[in-house]
């Protein structure tokens, strides 16, 4: 064979190199994570960092412990766990008790992963499943939102429960700074969309679905309550959720349309639980029951095989 001829010969498909790896992804959603928990600590104070530092310790923990009685290989080091942690720790009211931190992180980790095969195997975002966990089993202390050292209520809660008081909420430049009462990382809609332009950036995300997520929520609330349309779309976990959950590529569709779809289930069914349903925030509760229609949305969106019959 001549050498002109070798300059043809090519290693097996696939042919595509990236940099990215697990390690590295989970890296990139730590740092785009970061900003929102710094200003969560600025403005809730320092119980807060213990709040996020016990989440993520114990998700090392978890993660460990589960590693242990499965005998395998540990897992701690692609960084899932600690991703797990902060989003978990980001979705709690900035006074509980560490304890319930602790139990939430643990059922995240052990009943919200590894239960189903561990990272990849797991149908449901394992964050939202704590979440769930302590929603459930601690409603008391899960509504407890504390801000500048008063019990107060969530914008959201405000909107729902108690109309009247609708003149306490603040502002749309407060809203969007993230300085009111409201979960750790969920207030501060200018260092969440650093995260998003982070991620974007380094192509782990597709920037659209957020956007058709915020939007559907956001054309639901012009038909129902459009007066208070930058309320409902500045507070709660709309923009955590929307960037760093519903963009989780082991829990949502792979195919572009998949993800369309997902987005837009999420936004119905979070507005139905918002402006119908018995809780003021349906973020957490929408992603997790579209997690469990992921498999369905695959199977009539994956474009099919060449030749393939079913």
């Amino acid at each position: 064979m001549e050498k002109a001829d070798k300059l043809y010969i090519v290693s097996p498909a696939p042919h595509v190199r990236k940099e990215h790896s697990i390690q590295t992804m989970m890296l990139d959603t730590i740092l785009a994570l970061l900003p929102a928990g710094v200003v969560s600590v600025i403005i809730f104070g320092v119980y807060s960092l213990g709040i996020i530092f016990t989440s993520v310790t114990f998700a090392v923990l978890s993660e460990i412990f589960v590693n242990l009685l499965r005998r395998q290989k540990f897992t701690v080091s692609d960084l899932s766990c600690i991703v797990t942690g902060l989003l978990f720790a980001y979705t709690l009211p900035p006074r509980l008790p560490l304890v319930i931190v602790i139990i939430g992180i643990f059922v995240a980790i052990v009943f919200g992963k590894h239960i189903y095969g561990g990272l990849g195997y797991n149908p449901f975002n394992p964050a939202l499943i704590g979440r769930a966990f302590v929603h459930i089993a601690f409603p008391q202390q899960m509504g407890n939102f504390t801000f500048d050292a008063v019990s107060t209520a969530t914008p959201l809660t405000i909107l729902k429960h108690f109309p009247e008081q609708v003149h306490l909420i603040p502002d749309v430049s407060k809203l969007i700074l993230g300085n009111y009462s409201g979960s750790l990382g969920e207030t501060s809609v200018v260092c969440l969309l650093i995260g998003y332009f982070y991620l974007v950036l380094k192509k782990h995300i597709n920037p659209f679905v957020p956007w058709v997520y915020i939007t559907t929520v956001g054309l639901i609330t012009i038909l129902h309550d459009a007066s208070h349309l930058w309320i409902y779309l500045l507070s709660g976990g709309l923009f955590l959720g929307g960037i760093f959950m519903i963009t989780d590529p082991v829990t949502t569709p792979v195919s572009y349309k998949g993800k369309i779809i997902f987005a837009v289930g999420c936004g119905l069914l979070t507005s139905l639980i918002r402006y119908w349903g018995s809780y003021p925030e349906g973020v957490c509760f929408s992603i997790l029951l579209m997690n469990m229609l992921t498999p369905l949305i695959d199977e009539y969106t994956i474009r099919k095989k060449f030749g393939y019959k079913k």
